[in-house]
């Protein structure tokens, strides 16, 4: 019988909430502990997900020498420390997305992992989709040939979110604005279906043109990001974010906080181009393009595939699908967005 894996969560907001109901689901593992600073939402949370023990300090759920992981639900800025503690109390990472507030953070987080034998995986979950599941087996069968561009989109017309705090628009407690909030998903999606090429150029430029829509007291972060992101075996990644814009009529209306609302991939190959949203094939076929409609073929919950895969990776039977490498890459990405954006001109990726 497999050893059983103690899991503690920091942090009992909506991302920790899903965590506890994968971790339910999940054979051998047990939520042992949660952490959360604010008493009536650790009290709310402990009621409904049943843990052994809760604190409102996390250095102390990292104390218990039995506790295996941790998985860390933390505003962006806590990332680090937090990810950082952990591994120094001999315990696996789970981090949700962003990875880190940059590269160089992550870069100490994915050597102090190394160094200490341990796994550090980023939260992900969409790799994990159903659709994205089946893209990747149709990619792997050859369909696509040759991916030599993809086009990642999120984008919404009025979506500014605010969070506890307010600081979701406050640079220094989130590091960016659209880009390192939901763009870096879109991103993530279209690279990690690509067979994650090492990134070596960057051209982009960011905006902060719609601060008005909301009434918060910092708002210093983009609003909308837009990149070229050039690889190693050179295929290209266009990528187009943003939380508000005056997108037209062709967007779809998303849910009512955020107004119009596309979130998709595409990808682009000397075979065939996929798109994930509906999932569809556009191929050739005797000189002729063909539509063919893909059904995904998966349905397990994607929080709860995560997690396995995360269970797997500390018992050594699987590699961890978002490691540490990735984290890192995709944060110099990030960086270099913003970098390119800043200087007005084509940047290298480090």
């Amino acid at each position: 019988m497999k050893k059983e894996l103690k899991f503690g969560i920091i942090g009992t907001g909506w991302p920790g909430q899903q965590h506890a109901i994968a971790l339910a689901a999940i054979p051998n593992v047990q939520l042992r502990s949660c952490a959360d600073t604010n008493s009536e939402r650790l009290q709310t949370f402990v009621e409904t997900y049943k843990p052994e023990s809760s604190f409102e300090d996390y250095q102390e759920l990292l104390r218990d020498r039995d506790l295996d992981a941790a998985i860390i639900c933390l505003p962006n800025f806590l990332h680090f420390p937090a990810s950082l503690a952990t591994l120094e109390a001999g315990k696996h990472v789970f981090c949700e997305k962003p990875p880190t507030m940059n590269a160089a953070e992550m870069k100490v987080l994915r050597d102090e992992a190394a160094t200490r034998g341990l796994v550090y995986f980023f939260g992900r979950q969409f790799r994990f989709t159903p659709a994205v599941r089946t893209a990747r087996d149709v990619i792997a069968k050859g369909r696509l040939g040759k991916i030599y561009r993809a086009r990642a989109t999120w984008i919404r017309s009025r979506g500014i979110p605010a969070g506890i705090g307010l600081w979701f628009t406050d640079k220094n407690r989130s590091g960016g604005g659209a880009l390192i909030d939901i763009g870096v998903h879109a991103l993530d999606t279209a690279w990690y279906l690509m067979g994650s090429p090492r990134p070596t150029s960057i051209s982009a430029k960011v905006f902060r043109n719609f601060a008005h829509l909301v009434n918060v007291p910092i708002f210093d972060v983009e609003d909308e990001a837009h990149a070229l992101i050039r690889f190693a075996n050179d295929a290209i990644v266009e990528l187009e974010t943003c939380w508000a814009a005056n997108l037209t009529d062709d967007t779809p209306v998303g849910p009512k906080w955020v107004g119009r609302e596309s979130n998709n991939c595409i990808l682009f190959g000397t075979k065939g181009t996929l798109r994930l949203k509906p999932l569809t094939l556009f191929a050739d076929d005797n000189g002729q393009l063909a539509t063919v409609p893909l059904e995904p073929r998966y349905g397990e919950n994607s929080f709860e595939m995560q997690l396995r895969n995360f269970a797997d990776a500390i018992r050594g039977e699987a590699p961890p699908i978002n490691d540490a490498e990735q984290a890192f890459e995709l944060m110099e990405m990030i960086d270099g967005i913003y970098a390119s954006s800043e200087l007005g001109r084509e940047v290298p990726v480090a």
